[in-house]
C-alpha cells in the first residue's frame, strides 16, 4: 500500500513554508531539494534538510494508507499556496508519482522514494532546557550583523560563539559573540533557568544560517527548548524540531581584545545624532571601505568623508569629551550597524588612541558592547 492522506491546507502550507529555507537549493544530492512526507498514526511528519540544518514538523492528518514519499519542496509549496481548498488529498501512485487533489484542481507531481532521504539526526531530550524565546531572539539580533560573510574571512568567523556563564552575583547568563575580523560584537543576557544541563564544554559555534532559522522560529513562540550536544544544536517546541550542525574550530580571544581598551577615557554622544551623521557621511564614501574620518576635540566631533568620483561631506556633532584631540578613521557602516541595534539615547564611545579599538556602550543596552577596529585614512 502507498501513502494516502487528507490534510488541512492551512497547516500543510504553514509547514511547507517553514521548510523552504533549508530545501530547494541546487546541490550535488538531488533529493535534498525535496521534502520527506512520512505518515504516523494520526499525523504526517514533514522533514527538510540541507545537511547543515534539519527541520522536522509534525502535522495532524487523516492517514488512509501509511507510507512515505519525497516531493520537490518549491513546487509543492507553490501548489498548496495557490490552492483554495480547505483540505488537500495526497495519494502516491506507481513509480513515485503523486496525485494531489485540491477541490476542483488535480496535480500529478513526480516524487522520489522516502527511504532514499537522509536519516534525521538523533538527540537527547535530557540535554534540553526551556528558555525565553525573546531572550534568544535579542541575543541573535544584537550579534548576527557582524558575522563574517562566507569566504570573506576565517572559517570560524562565519558563526556566532555561544557561551554560558554564572557570575559572582549568582545569576546565569548566556552570551553570544560575533566578529568578522574588523569588528566584534558581544551581547549577554540573564536567564532564569539553571544552565547546568546545557552541555557547552567545547566551543559552540552556530553558523549564520542556523541563527537566522532560530530567530525566525522565536518570533512565533513565547519560549523554546534548546540544547547543545557534541556537534549539534537542538531547538524544539511542541511539533517542531530543528537540529543545526555546529562548526568546528576555535574563536578569537575576544576577552583579550576587550581588555586592551582603557575604560577610563570616553566621550558621550547622542546616539540618533551619530547614526544620522554617519548615514550622511556614507553618501560620500567608497563602497568597499566606507571610510569616515573622525576629528575629536573637547566638546565637538567633526566627521568627514570623500569620494574621488562624487565629492565630499563634513558634519559636526556636539559631544561631552575632555580628553586629548584625536584624528581617526573608521568604517562608517560598522558604526551604523552597531548603533541601529542599540536603544540608549546617550552612548559612550571609548577611544584611547588613534590605533586602538573603539568600544560602544549604552546604559540602556545592558550586556551589549560593540567594538570597531580603526582604519588608516
Amino acid at each position: 500500500m502507498s501513502l494516502t492522506l487528507n490534510i488541512s491546507r492551512d497547516e500543510f502550507f504553514s509547514g511547507l513554508a517553514t521548510l523552504q529555507n533549508v530545501t530547494g537549493k541546487k546541490g550535488t544530492i538531488a533529493i535534498l531539494s525535496n521534502i520527506l512526507i512520512k505518515s504516523e498514526s494520526d499525523s504526517v511528519t514533514l522533514i527538510g534538510t540541507d545537511l547543515e540544518i534539519g527541520i522536522k514538523i509534525n502535522i495532524p492528518a487523516e492517514i488512509l494508507n501509511p507510507g512515505s514519499i519525497t516531493l520537490p519542496a518549491k513546487k509543492l509549496f507553490e501548489i498548496i499556496r495557490e490552492s483554495i481548498s480547505d483540505q488537500i488529498h495526497l495519494e502516491v501512485k506507481e513509480n513515485n508519482w503523486v496525485k494531489i487533489k485540491a477541490e476542483s484542481s488535480d496535480y500529478n507531481l513526480a516524487g522520489m522514494p522516502g527511504d532514499e532521504f537522509p536519516s534525521f539526526p538523533e538527540y537527547s531530550e535530557e540535554s534540553l532546557i526551556e528558555i525565553d524565546s525573546a531572550t534568544v531572539s535579542d541575543l541573535i539580533e544584537k550579534t548576527i550583523f557582524s558575522v563574517a560573510q562566507e569566504g570573506e574571512s576565517q572559517f570560524n568567523l562565519t558563526a556566532v560563539l555561544v557561551e554560558k556563564d554564572k557570575k559572582e552575583n549568582g545569576l546565569n547568563y548566556i552570551r553570544m559573540v560575533s566578529s568578522d575580523g574588523h569588528r566584534l560584537t558581544l551581547m549577554e543576557s540573564i536567564v532564569d533557568n539553571d544552565l547546568d544541563k546545557l552541555n557547552m564544554q567545547s566551543t559552540v559555534l552556530i553558523p549564520r544560517k542556523g541563527l537566522q532559522e532560530i530567530r525566525k522560529f522565536c518570533e512565533n513562540n513565547n519560549n523554546i527548548f534548546m540544547g547543545f550536544e557534541k556537534n549539534q544544536a537542538v531547538i524544539k517546541k511542541d511539533n517542531y524540531l530543528m537540529i543545526i550542525r555546529l562548526m568546528n574550530g576555535d574563536f578569537p580571544d575576544y576577552k583579550n581584545i576587550i581588555n586592551m581598551i582603557n575604560m577610563d577615557i570616553y566621550l558621550e554622544i547622542d546616539r540618533n545624532s551619530l547614526i544620522h551623521s554617519m548615514k550622511r557621511m556614507n553618501l560620500f564614501t567608497e563602497d568597499r571601505f566606507n571610510a569616515v574620518k573622525f576629528f575629536i576635540d573637547r566638546n565637538i566631533m567633526i566627521l568627514s568623508s570623500e569620494s574621488m568620483d562624487i565629492g565630499n561631506a563634513k558634519d559636526e556633532i556636539e559631544i561631552d569629551y575632555s580628553g586629548e584631540a584625536l584624528t581617526l578613521g573608521f568604517n562608517g557602516k560598522y558604526f551604523i550597524d552597531a548603533l541601529t541595534v542599540m536603544k540608549s539615547n546617550k552612548i559612550k564611545v571609548f577611544i584611547n588612541t588613534e590605533e586602538s579599538p573603539c568600544l560602544l556602550q549604552g546604559d540602556e543596552d545592558e550586556g551589549f558592547m560593540g567594538i570597531i577596529m580603526p582604519m588608516k585614512i
